[in-house]
């Protein structure tokens, strides 16, 4: 006898993914499912767990990692994660800090450097774990001593992984593959135009152009939330310009625009193929001086930009699909307030991009 039916939202929760990635599942049979009379998908619970408990490719794989460790370290970390496929590295040297990061970006691996268990903060593990929405974290500590006799400084129960810490990088990213579900950095080839590119490409850029196709929103109609959000951005920053690009192969189109006229540019002129390469807000305060951009036509030609900043804007699997953006005439600098409201507002952007299927979209 089958088991309770549950909506493609509340198997979203018992997944642990995004609504719109329990969507997708579900519209391609990934979940067994059914239309109501009225266009509503409905499956059995159990069909769900089942999904849950497949040790396959189909629940994706965490890429968003937090590391707790001395600033020394983070450098050492930084060159171990290179090697393996992840979104958004972030490093914190507090452990109540980190217990804040946690809350407010939820990542997928929790990696704890410590030179003996014992110097953990007392209930700080059992502390993460009674966090609901932190259920599906994975722990990992890092150290160089086992503990010393006596009961264990944590409990088992737990359930986090304990690695030895090696100055050899190499060595610790075979342990965090095989004490989490992070995987080795698989790289894909470019496309033969962006071999010799005139502007920095990074090691994922075919699995970020693979993910622009696949969401379907270049060249995909005008959408007013992302209209407003644009319009906001200019308004709140004092910027004459601001867009919402995305970047394909050759070119960088606009989804969004204020006081440009344009649809779209030859991808060499794009300041933002700085910005998608990490996270942050990217700025360049004066455009004229900086020799990466001097001889860009909009800057050494008419219009004449002088400022640009830009935060990057990501798919569900953490792919900077392009940035939300200002720019100037004038050179200048975003203040701290500035600053965190282009980041908050590019944040919303990346809520709108994920939100729905687009009628260009592939499942790749």
């Amino acid at each position: 006898m089958k088991s309770s039916i549950i909506t493609t939202a509340q198997a979203a929760k018992i997944l642990g993914v995004s609504p719109r990635t329990a969507q997708l599942w579900t519209e391609s049979g990934v979940i067994p499912n059914w239309k109501t009379p009225g266009g509503h998908r409905r499956m059995f619970e159990a069909d769900v767990l089942a999904v849950l408990n497949r040790h396959d490719e189909i629940i994706v794989a965490p890429r968003r990692v937090l590391v707790l460790a001395p600033a020394r370290r983070h450098a050492n970390w930084s060159q171990a994660f290179a090697a393996l496929d992840i979104s958004e590295l972030d490093f914190i040297e507090d452990p109540v800090a980190a217990a804040v990061a946690l809350g407010a970006t939820v990542p997928d691996v929790f990696v704890v450097e410590a030179e003996d268990l014992h110097t953990l903060p007392p209930h700080f593990l059992k502390t993460l774990r009674n966090i609901a929405l932190l259920s599906r974290l994975q722990i990992v500590i890092a150290t160089r001593l086992p503990a010393a006799g006596g009961a264990p400084p944590v409990d088992p129960a737990l359930q986090f992984k304990v690695i030895q810490l090696e100055q050899d990088s190499g060595k610790m990213v075979e342990a965090l593959v095989h004490h989490t579900h992070l995987k080795h950095l698989q790289l894909l080839p470019l496309p033969a135009d962006l071999l010799n590119a005139p502007y920095p490409v990074g090691p994922t850029e075919a699995g970020r152009l693979r993910a622009v196709h696949r969401s379907g929103i270049l060249d995909s109609a005008s959408e007013e939330a992302m209209d407003n959000l644009t319009r906001i951005a200019a308004l709140s920053l004092g910027a004459p310009i601001a867009l919402i690009t995305i970047l394909s192969e050759d070119r960088q189109w606009f989804k969004a625009k204020v006081g440009l006229d344009m649809r779209d540019t030859p991808r060499s002129w794009a300041f933002c193929n700085h910005t998608v390469l990490q996270a942050g807000i990217q700025q360049f305060p004066d455009l004229g001086s900086d020799p990466r951009f001097a001889d860009n036509p909009a800057v050494a030609g008419a219009p004449h930009f002088r400022f640009y900043a830009g935060a990057p804007i990501t798919d569900e699997q953490g792919y900077a699909l392009g940035s939300l953006c200002i720019i100037d005439m004038q050179p200048r600098q975003l203040d701290a307030t500035q600053t965190e409201i282009l980041g908050r507002l590019a944040r919303l952007v990346t809520a709108e991009v994920n939100r729905g299927a687009r009628p260009g979209a592939t499942r790749r």
